[in-house]
């Protein structure tokens, strides 16, 4: 197990670092800074959460133009 100086952590987090915390090698828990909410910093955060979420996806092969050729019969 490792030995954690929490006042040197706590500092970091201050400072506007994020930690992960794991069990077993798997994430459990985030140790992360306040985050103001402001409307600014509401839509820059879902923005990026858009955008993992778009990295994520499963990318599909869809022919558009067949489909709209398809669409006018």
């Amino acid at each position: 197990m490792k030995t954690i100086d929490w006042s040197e952590l706590l500092q970091d987090v201050k400072a506007g670092e994020g930690y992960v915390i794991l069990h077993k090698g798997e994430p459990i828990a985030e140790l992360l800074p306040p985050q103001s909410d402001n409307r600014q910093t509401r839509s820059k955060r879902a923005a990026k959460k858009l955008l993992q979420q778009m990295a994520n996806r499963i990318p599909v092969d869809v022919d558009i133009k067949a489909l709209i050729d398809d669409g006018r019969d």
